[in-house]
């Protein structure tokens, strides 16, 4: 399940034993001599948590100081290479770096905007992550494989789909696949001879999969996925997906997938009360 999100994940409840963290810096390595990973490993519930942080636009996608921390090996060339032309840029990096990475991201100004606990099961469903509201209108450029192609969209809704499964070989290791999904309405008539078609309105969820977003994260790793500097064109999917508008200025959004909760004190969480109040000025001074 996934907090304000209908469950289209399904939870294991067979186990008794409770599952081993996925992707924390307190568990221990693998042995060498383990060929198979223990039961519960294999079979457990997978839990991870999403933070949300929200930083000026460019802050962060042009910071080579919070990158330089990051692997973007994570995925191969030509994968890496589709995501930034989409305007999406992502990573690996450990939990043991996690302080210098929060000391960056204050200097970013970075606002953690929502923190999502996710539970699945492995390979079965996929957990819906909502990254904008409803749209009267979108138009988005894909780079995929074969080349670049426009879409529009009407009564839309974007989405980041997150599959979960054990990697192969790998113990406490989790893959990650992340999905663009925009949910769209589309309208339909159904003629007849005798009378005249109503329309009938159908949701309907358009899966881009050709960006072949897979990630295996190992204990004591997590994932990042940011922007990259082709969010200039305001239409690629990683403009549309995790920058906002804000009503003085623009924000890019930096999502952090980790296994267990981790330190976020020193990041300030966003709140719905504006930051000055008008009418608590003095009546009659106004600034030069």
């Amino acid at each position: 399940m996934i907090l304000g999100c209908s469950g289209r994940v399904h939870v294991s409840n067979q186990s008794s034993l409770p599952a081993p963290p996925v992707i924390s810096g307190d568990v221990a390595a693998p042995s060498a001599e383990a060929d198979v990973p223990p039961p519960q490993t294999s079979t457990g519930v997978i839990n991870t948590v999403m933070y949300q942080l929200q930083t000026p636009f460019g802050a962060n996608s042009r910071d080579d100081a919070f990158w330089k921390l990051v692997d973007e090996d994570v995925v191969d060339v030509p994968t890496g290479r589709m995501l930034n032309y989409n305007g999406l840029r992502a990573g690996r990096a450990r939990v043991a770096d996690w302080p210098r990475f929060l000391t960056i991201l204050e200097k970013e100004s970075a606002l953690k905007i929502s923190e999502n606990r996710m539970m699945a099961s492995s390979a079965i469903g996929d957990v819906p992550l909502r990254v904008s509201d409803v749209l009267p209108e979108e138009l988005l450029f894909i780079y995929d494989d074969h080349g670049l192609t426009m879409r529009s969209f009407s009564d839309c809704q974007n989405e980041l789909s997150l599959a979960f499964q054990w990697a192969p070989r790998k113990p406490q290791t989790v893959r990650v696949t992340i999905c663009p999904v925009v949910e769209a309405w589309r309208t339909r008539f159904d003629y007849s001879l005798n009378d005249d078609p109503r329309p009938t309105k159908y949701l309907r969820r358009e899966n881009y999969y050709d960006l072949h977003f897979s990630a295996d994260i190992a204990p004591g790793e997590f994932l990042v996925v940011g922007t990259s500097p082709a969010t200039q064109d305001p239409n690629r999917i990683g403009s549309r997906f995790l920058t906002r508008d804000g009503p003085n200025q623009r924000y890019e959004e930096l999502l952090i997938l980790v296994g267990q909760p981790i330190p976020m004190n020193r990041i300030r969480t966003h709140t719905t009360k504006p930051a000055t109040h008008p009418a608590q000025a003095s009546p009659g001074k106004r600034g030069t």
